[in-house]
């Protein structure tokens, strides 16, 4: 396996990572020195399979890897739609237990007028 697929299968796994236990990650897994690892992180920056998250809050501030994950707009467009179906369906079970939920309380108030 070659070590951009083992990245981004590292990545894939474990989500954002710090760039030095990535190059780390490389350096173990390959014959790669660490200058030849940020060399293929680069390449694959480049190559938009992975980007860099600079966490400048953090004392110092640290680079993280990430995988580029952009959906094709077709999948973008079938998730919103389950998403909003889903949604939808919460609300009809919602309105559902509502009413079931009214019935007793009917039934209740009924009892209560003929016997009063």
């Amino acid at each position: 396996m070659d070590i951009e697929k083992e990245i981004v299968s590292y990545l894939s796994e474990y989500g954002n990572t710090k760039e030095s236990d990535i190059i780390n990650y490389g350096v173990k897994r390959s014959n790669y020195s660490s200058k030849e690892m940020k060399k293929v992180i680069k390449r694959m920056v480049v190559k938009t399979e992975i980007h860099y998250v600079v966490h400048s809050k953090l004392e110092p501030p640290e680079v993280y890897i990430s995988l580029k994950e952009l959906l094709p707009p077709e999948i973008t467009k079938i998730l919103l739609e389950a998403h909003i179906q889903m949604k939808a369906g919460e609300e009809d079970a919602q309105k559902i237990l509502d009413e079931a939920a009214a019935v007793p309380e009917k039934r209740i108030k009924e009892k209560h007028s003929r016997t009063s």
